[in-house]
């Protein structure tokens, strides 16, 4: 009923709008009632309605939602999306269990790496490379075109003068 409320809100005023809901249900596989919670939303593209119970003391609603379920994501979620998005470990196409196996664990170290690659930025004064995605990583500092020449004392960059993140790229070496 209140998804019917909010759907005709929208209608009404052409905002967005938010709902939630708190309430106690048990499911017939469960011992006791469990605190459950809900936010209905209509984004005028439909109704986007998400349901979950939560353990943590009853508090509003609003809160359990943004401060606990939204920011579940923030971890482990997004960390498993970019190693099967970004890292291609969803390539596993080999009819040989072997090989699938060792393009996951290429998948896995080239995880690792931009992991690492990560915790170099930090480190730097690039503020806004600090918010990348291992792909935004792979686009802006791997996917460079440069001239490399190795010497008996040294290895030497050329990088182009086009090349916009020639300060990030630098810190990051020299670290």
């Amino acid at each position: 009923m209140s998804d019917l409320l909010i759907e005709l809100r929208y209608l009404d005023h052409g905002e967005k709008h938010q709902h939630f809901i708190s309430f106690r249900y048990k499911a017939k596989s469960w011992h006791k009632p469990q605190q459950c919670y809900s936010k209905v939303e209509s984004t005028g593209l439909g109704m986007n309605i998400r349901h979950f119970s939560s353990n943590i003391p009853q508090k509003n609603a609003r809160e359990i939602y943004f401060d606990f379920y939204v920011k579940r994501g923030d971890s482990s979620e997004d960390r498993i999306k970019e190693v099967k998005n970004m890292c291609f470990s969803d390539r596993l196409s080999n009819h040989s269990f072997l090989a699938n196996f060792f393009r996951l664990m290429i998948s896995s170290l080239a995880y690792e790496m931009f992991l690492l690659l990560k915790q170099k930025i930090k480190k730097t004064r690039f503020e806004v490379a600090k918010k990348w995605l291992i792909s935004s990583n792979r686009t802006y500092l791997l996917k460079v075109g440069a001239m490399i020449k190795i010497t008996k004392r040294r290895i030497y960059y050329q990088l182009s003068k086009f090349f916009v993140y020639k300060g990030l790229f630098r810190e990051i070496i020299t670290q």
